[in-house]
């Protein structure tokens, strides 16, 4: 009896695959159509979700990404995240601070991740490692359903909600883009001269990759996994006079040299306790030791994403011997040797593990980073595990038990569909988010001072001062609490109590320069302007860019009647942030006090202009209306700004307008 022919099987095994509807043209657009409807759907109600948490300061309070007019000083700025701030630049030059638009660029980001993940994932199924593989028939199939995996996840909400985190999107846009570009270059015939052409893409979408995102900088690493993962069907060996190795030494060198210019060791230096590290020592080894608990979490959370937490409370690991981090250990250790057996076996779920973990080892490793966890750095990794997910299904279910491997399919893209769109409820105001962490994070101290800062934007200064007393409670070496504290309390005019907890702040931190400049504004507030200035200046001379700073000493020089002065300050913090709306407020009083009345009101409509609730605005035009005998638009603001809480106000609408 003669043997089959293996090439010919292998050929008919080809035909078949060819003939699956997975290959019909209408899968596709019908497929694009699903994935793209499900992630509209899923975040359709994040749109109005406001800045948060270090929004305010990457974008809201941050002038370099206030418009176009100046590339060079964006590029200075920040040009490892180059890509991302010129994002925010660009969302900025056509809608200012409208959450909306940065909503909406966010979204499509992640919904071309999504169809990228499936273009990728059947690139890989159509590459050499899976010529005679009987799963290449279902590569179609696969694509699909990592693409819904990817856009439906709930644990991508951090970087498709939280504005800032599109830092994240794009790294993985330009990263999933440019090992495509190889991919497909790669499966080209070498008569093919196009492939050059993808190959040069490759690495203009790399270079993208390394200005968004540090991360990107595993992306030659990523590429040499394909090429060996993919290409190499027989013993692994090196020809140096390949010009396909040739091109990935060139890369590898490049990519090293940029590395070596961009950063320093210092990157591996301790982070010295302050309000970003929770005011604790991270080292590079206990940085590394308290990822050996915290990739464990990041896996469970894409297997069960539920308790999400955007600030969790995960204690430092100091010891190896620690019986959390020595299970970590042998549990991540278990999976990479996994990786490692199933190289030859099943290629796809051993690629999907070593995927995994070299995407994350840049933020999960020996480089230690203030926040020890976040679920934005699973945004990049995530493609890994889904990989093995849908793979895994199709290799073991699909064909014997289809209506299983459907309804488990429909269980997990349903249900994750339905926890992403409850988890962006989450994100609809400060309180809700950081109300939020404090149920899951209770005897963490930055929840509570971050409410107790929503609760003084929304003037419930009670609740603000429970918060940052508690926040206090919990570390008595809270900075930014102290600091915080006494601002609320002068405010509240109780100035011996106010004074108690700045002069704490800055006996804590020397170096603060918030706290600085509060005290001084409780010494202007009690007409101590000779106290005030040495604490201006100290303020300015610790971060003499901040345009809050120039504003309100300005705001103290014309108190003092010291109009020229304050007038300088007040055109030096306009200049360096001409977003700032108080500093326009500011101003306009300065000019009201010169008796220049219609400069005055051009600077108070800036200022409402860029915060239509700017309550104190109003009331200030209300004054300059009134000085101008314009009893009418007076009686207007008046009622406006008492109609946001403003007590001032009020009264004059009762002694004035009634």
């Amino acid at each position: 009896m003669s043997k089959p022919n293996n090439n010919k099987l292998s050929q008919k095994r080809y035909q078949q695959s060819k003939n699956k509807p997975g290959n019909n043209k209408y899968f596709d657009f019908i497929g694009l159509a699903i994935v793209i409807l499900l992630g509209i759907i899923i975040y359709s109600n994040s749109f109005d979700c406001p800045f948060q948490f270090d929004d305010m300061s990457n974008i809201v309070g941050n002038s370099k990404v206030h418009g176009l007019s100046n590339l060079k000083a964006l590029w200075n700025y920040e040009h490892n995240r180059f890509i991302p701030d010129l994002t925010f630049a660009v969302n900025y030059h056509f809608g200012k601070l409208n959450v909306w638009g940065y909503h909406l660029f966010n979204l499509f980001i992640h919904l071309v991740n999504a169809l990228l993940v499936w273009w990728l994932t059947i690139l890989i199924f159509s590459s050499p490692a899976f010529r005679n593989n009987l799963i290449i028939k279902h590569k179609k199939y696969i694509g699909f359903i990592i693409a819904l995996l990817f856009v439906s996840h709930p644990l991508a909400t951090e970087s498709i909600t939280y504005t800032v985190q599109r830092i994240a999107s794009i790294a993985a846009l330009f990263y999933f883009l440019s090992v495509a570009l190889y991919l497909k270059a790669r499966l080209y015939d070498k008569t093919n001269y196009s492939k050059y052409f993808l190959f040069a893409s490759s690495v203009i979408s790399g270079i993208f990759a390394l200005h968004s995102k540090e991360n990107a900088y595993t992306l030659p690493f990523a590429i040499l996994m394909v090429e060996v993962f993919f290409f190499q069907t027989k013993r692994f060996r090196i020809y140096f006079k390949d010009y396909r190795i040739i091109l990935l030494l060139t890369a590898f060198l490049g990519f090293i040299l940029v590395a070596l210019f961009t950063f320093s060791f210092d990157i591996f230096k301790p982070l010295s306790p302050d309000e970003h590290n929770d005011y604790k020592t991270i080292t590079s080894t206990n940085y590394l030791l308290t990822q050996f608990t915290i990739i464990p979490k990041y896996i469970q959370l894409l297997l069960l994403p539920i308790n999400q937490n955007f600030d969790y409370d995960i204690p430092i690991s100091n010891s190896f011997f620690e019986i959390k981090t020595i299970l970590g250990f042998v549990f991540l250790s278990a999976i990479i040797v996994l990786g490692i057996f199933l190289y030859n076996k099943n290629r796809i779920i051993s690629f999907g593990i070593f995927w995994f973990f070299l995407t994350m080892i840049v933020e999960s490793s020996i480089i230690p980073i203030s926040d020890l966890i976040y679920e934005h750095r699973t945004y990049l990794p995530s493609f890994g595990f889904f990989l093995i997910i849908s793979s895994g299904i199709f290799m073991f279910l699909w064909d014997k038990y289809k209506n299983i491997a459907i309804t488990l399919l429909l269980l997990i893209i349903v249900s994750n569909s339905c926890l992403t769109y409850s988890r962006n409820k989450i994100w609809k105001d400060g309180l809700t988010m950081w109300s939020d962490v404090i149920s899951k994070s209770p005897n963490k101290a930055r929840p509570y001072c971050n409410r107790a800062t929503q609760y003084n934007i929304q003037n419930k200064l009670p609740e603000a001062i429970r918060d940052y007393k508690k926040a206090i409670e919990l570390n008595p070496r809270w900075v930014v609490a102290y600091s915080n504290l006494g601002n609320v309390l002068t405010v509240l005019n109780d100035t011996a109590a106010a004074l108690k907890y700045l002069d704490k702040a800055i006996q804590l931190d020397s170096n603060y320069s918030e706290a600085y400049e509060k005290r001084a504004n409780l010494f202007t507030k009690e007409n101590q302007f000779d106290r005030a200035l040495p604490d201006f200046n100290k303020a300015i001379k610790l971060n003499p860019d901040n345009s809050d700073f120039y504003s309100n000493r300005g705001n103290m020089f014309t108190k003092k009647n010291k109009f020229d002065i304050a007038s300088n300050d007040l055109n030096k913090s306009i200049a360096l942030d001409p977003n700032n709306f108080q500093a326009y407020l500011n101003r306009g009083c300065l000019l009201n006090n010169q008796l220049k009345r219609k400069e005055a009101l051009i600077d108070i409509n800036k200022a409402i202009e860029l915060d239509h609730n700017f309550a104190q605005a109003y009331y200030n035009r209300g004054i300059v209306y009134l000085n101008m005998d314009d009893k009418v638009n007076a009686c207007l603001d008046f009622q406006k700004a008492a109609s946001f809480g403003y007590q001032p106000a009020a009264d004059f609408y009762k002694k004035y307008c009634q």
